[in-house]
């Protein structure tokens, strides 16, 4: 052992080893609860892994909007049964000294990864050995069904295990609280604290927690209740669709598909190559189940072109998000993007309902600032609450929720990464309630005889046409994180006088919720959290804008644009010629900020 921690000295000599990688290195190297772990550091102090090591000790991993994911690896920035113990004994004891005067509860869910079903076991038996109730799922879940199941289930706080969409080698801890809805400020630096501070880690066997009661396996009827819950938001009768859905191997089968059969929906048609549940994503394209990606979407648009379906509609792992594609009569298929699937929604709830008489001024929507404009637009034209300037994540969406005197009164939100809210059943991103929308909107267009994209050119005659793009450039490892912030610090001190052309009007600087001229002048504020995030105001209208981010959940830095224009001439030329200037931008600021060393 001594041999080896000269080893980790001298690398820290020459620089190869932070300061903060050395002293967790040490710890875990030689503290006996991190015993199980001694093989695989040496295995990395012998080779050399220098790096890799920094990488997977320089920090504990941290809570993004997504909660805590990561690659599954040794160290305390990696997922782990460590991490995991650690991050269930900072949740417990947050709840122990929260709750006095009766056994708290937690729900716990997990997806479909390899490593889930150990680190749920695992967690499990921590929340356990503190005495703390455990509500468990038979097998992989939605991370929506956790959601709603632990308001109705009356649970203190909730955990999935899943990394959502990202590569197979993540896993993830993303903790909800008795709300329903991600942890959020600040309690969610509460929460880090107590599990940096975290010495002893307190578990009991599972035996020794079942034969105690402390852990109750739900039944199919909580099932039902969640797909109950989620099938009665439907606002039509209308059901002569054909689908074709793909859950990408995930927990889809579990929440999507027993939705679209509980409202009625009974032409659907599985992708069989995917449907099957598999941590290794075996039949996805580069096993990267991400529906953004658009090649996670080729078999499903296989099949529906094959069958001649209307619709074609992929979730990702946690079944959380959901992709779309759609027919456009002529035997082809054209992909949706999060903003358009957002605006078709927002139409069809707004004239539904107006229909039915059901609509109230009284109804909220929510939206992120990196989300396109239309999706407000319309839902101001029907007379909606709407607030559009909520951060990245739906945690935040979930806090207006919360919020609100009557929780009944939130419509509708969304986010551009295809995440969508329909009621207020769950608390977060729900797969399964946009995929009620979409087949509900597929089936009253088809019983019209026109498309969906036929509706959308509709939408934007009558609101403007926006066109919505994006890019994300990955930056991995220590020294990619550090690039990242030193961009964004640039940016912000020296943001481009203008891009591909278009001058910028204003920055909005989410980091101080400032909003100030290129010459520094005060232009106004913004209410709310704050997080590092940039938007360059291209026009007054407030309708254009490009925004840069770090992710929260992915080491990579996003890029996001919209741009308005009129859709008063011929709409196929106006769409040309935006997204010619829409990726022109998008490049130009990618080029601008990759410049920065």
């Amino acid at each position: 052992m001594s041999d080896r921690l000269e080893s980790i000295e001298q690398a820290a000599r020459r620089k190869e080893l932070s300061a903060s990688a050395v002293a967790n290195l040490k710890r875990w190297f030689t503290v006996n609860h991190y015993a199980p772990f001694r093989p695989e550091i040496e295995r990395l102090i012998d080779a050399r892994q220098w790096e890799t090591l920094n990488d997977c000790f320089y920090q504990l991993i941290p809570f993004g909007t997504g909660g805590r994911r990561g690659p599954v690896g040794v160290g305390p920035n990696r997922m782990n049964e460590a991490t995991v113990a650690e991050s269930a004994q900072g949740l417990a004891n947050k709840l122990l000294k929260t709750i006095a005067g009766r056994r708290p509860r937690v729900a716990v869910a997990y997806d479909t990864r390899l490593s889930s079903p150990a680190f749920t076991l695992c967690a499990a038996k921590v929340f356990a050995g503190n005495g703390i109730e455990v509500c468990l799922f038979d097998g992989p879940r939605a991370t929506p069904e956790l959601s709603f199941m632990i308001r109705d289930l009356k649970c203190d706080a909730g955990v999935v295990i899943s990394a959502s969409h990202n590569p197979p080698e993540d896993n993830g801890f993303k903790a909800y609280w008795s709300d329903g809805g991600q942890i959020v400020p600040p309690l969610d630096g509460e929460l880090i604290e107590e599990v940096k501070a975290v010495e002893v880690v307190r578990e009991i066997s599972f035996e020794e927690a079942y034969g105690r009661g402390l852990i109750r396996r739900l039944a199919p009827e909580d099932d039902r209740r969640y797909q109950q819950a989620v099938a009665a938001r439907a606002l039509t009768d209308c059901r002569q669709v054909k689908i074709v859905y793909s859950p990408l191997h995930g927990t889809g089968l579990t929440s999507v598909a027993p939705v679209l059969r509980a409202a009625g929906f009974a032409d659907i048609h599985l992708v069989e190559s995917q449907k099957d549940p598999d941590g290794r994503f075996p039949n996805v394209p580069g096993h990267k189940p991400n529906p953004e990606v658009t090649t996670g979407l080729d078999a499903a648009i296989a099949l529906a072109k094959a069958i001649q379906a209307d619709i074609a509609m992929v979730s990702d792992p946690d079944a959380d998000r959901l992709a779309c594609a759609v027919s456009d009569g002529k035997g082809g298929f054209a992909l949706l993007s999060g903003n358009q699937s957002a605006a078709l929604m927002m139409e069809f709830i707004g004239r539904e309902m107006q229909a039915s008489g059901s609509l109230k001024p009284s109804h909220r929507v929510y939206t992120t600032c990196v989300s396109s404009p239309l999706f407000p637009t319309i839902a101001r034209a029907y007379g909606l609450t709407v607030k559009d300037d909520l951060l990245v994540g739906f945690k935040w969406i979930a806090e207006q929720i919360e919020k609100q005197a009557d929780p009944e009164d939130f419509l509708f939100g969304s986010e551009e990464s295809i995440g969508f809210m329909r009621g207020p059943q769950s608390r977060d991103k729900d797969a399964a309630a946009a995929a009620l929308l979409m087949a509900e909107i597929a089936a009253r267009q088809k019983a019209a005889g026109r498309t969906l994209l036929a509706f959308l050119d509709d939408i934007y005659r009558r609101y403007g046409y926006f066109h919505d793009a994006g890019a994300s450039i990955f930056l991995e490892g220590a020294k990619g994180s550090e690039r990242m912030a030193r961009i964004m610090a640039a940016l912000r001190q020296s943001p481009p006088a203008e891009v591909a052309g278009l001058p910028v009007l204003a920055v909005i600087d989410r980091m101080t919720n400032r909003i100030r001229g290129l010459d520094g002048t005060s232009l106004g504020t913004v209410d709310g959290p704050t997080s590092n995030l940039l938007i360059f105001r291209l026009r007054e209208d407030h309708k254009s804008w490009i925004a840069l981010r770090p992710s929260g959940t992915e080491p990579k830095i996003k890029f996001y644009l919209s741009l308005y224009a009129p859709a008063t001439g011929d709409l196929a030329a106006t769409r040309t010629a935006t997204a010619a200037l829409a990726e022109r931008m998008v490049k130009t600021l990618a080029d601008t900020a990759m410049a920065i060393p």
